[in-house]
């Protein structure tokens, strides 16, 4: 199973977009994928579920905030397999033996992160503490119910708090989706150095505090760059987008090759349906639908090498 992070410090750059599309479209081609909502905002999970449906079935108990909190002591614990849900309209769309199922997020999870956050800071052990919350969630992701799944892709939230560093700590590989401008340039490095000095951090702890036989040396990869909401002409980046784009690679950071076109239309109309934009038959932008099916191609070929499939 592999366990990718969707981050970015920069809100607004099509995090939540990528996710669900990426998600979508590889239990299209045949795999088992498991979304995690990590963000306060939700906006993954109101991808898949209207609001109303998510109040009435999902917030009290299936939600990753109700593991957290079983985390922190404040309720019992819970398994995440006991959190997940399928989304139905979404699954209906897929044409093979794949699934796309998710562990919804909860608006007041930016009150959990700021509460281990609490907790860290109060406890008289403060770098065992602190090395628990940051491993949680990958000793979390060895529940036998998840084995099923080749994929986990989490949704983190623009910030680098000790929810989102759980995250990273329990990846296999980060995902970028980045804009072409300045402060996403800036991000992406500013990113690419925390998350080597949390590592590092992380693995020199675990030396000191590790008890579990499982336990390894965590190395999460950078998968990638995409780039989203791209201006075109004659098919190709302005020369203000190209620009900040060569930036990127001149950080040494892998880019995808493929691109995502800018289309505020288009994906303004996916959360009422409940069906990512890559599964629908009928879209009014035919190509921004192949180029996430392109980008998802470019992300198995880094995940599987020697066996990408198209």
């Amino acid at each position: 199973m592999y366990v990718v992070s969707v981050i970015n410090y920069k809100g607004g750059v099509g995090k939540t977009t990528m996710t669900a599309n990426l998600g979508a479209e590889l239990a299209n081609r045949g795999m088992k994928v498991l979304l995690i909502d990590l963000d306060p905002q939700a906006s993954l999970t109101f991808s898949f579920y209207e609001p109303d449906d998510w109040r009435d079935r999902l917030r009290d108990e299936r939600t990753v905030k109700r593991w957290y909190d079983g985390l922190r002591g404040d309720t019992p614990k819970v398994t995440l397999g006991e959190l997940v849900v399928s989304p139905g309209p979404a699954n209906a769309h897929l044409k093979g033996a794949g699934r796309l199922d998710l562990i919804a997020s909860h608006l007041q999870l930016v009150d959990i992160d700021l509460a281990l956050a609490r907790g860290v800071a109060d406890g008289d052990e403060y770098d065992a503490e602190l090395f628990r919350v940051r491993g949680s969630l990958a000793e979390g992701l060895h529940d036998e119910a998840l084995d099923p799944y080749d994929l986990v892709l989490i949704d983190c939230p623009p910030n680098f708090n000790v929810v989102t560093q759980s995250a990273i700590i329990a990846s296999d590989h980060l995902l970028i989706p980045a804009k072409a401008d300045y402060l996403s340039t800036l991000g992406i490095d500013y990113l690419h150095g925390n998350v080597r000095e949390l590592v590092d951090r992380y693995n020199a702890d675990s030396r000191r505090f590790a008890t579990i036989r499982r336990h390894h040396k965590v190395a999460p990869g950078i998968a990638g760059v995409v780039f989203t909401m791209i201006q075109l002409m004659a098919q190709r980046p302005v020369a203000a987008h190209q620009g900040y784009m060569d930036q990127v690679r001149a950080l040494g950071v892998p880019v995808f090759p493929t691109a995502l076109r800018e289309n505020v239309t288009l994906f303004a109309t996916n959360t009422p349906r409940g069906v990512p934009v890559v599964l629908r038959d009928r879209v009014t932008a035919p190509p921004v639908r192949e180029e996430l099916r392109q980008i998802t191609t470019e992300f198995l070929a880094h995940l599987q090498p020697s066996g990408a499939t198209a």
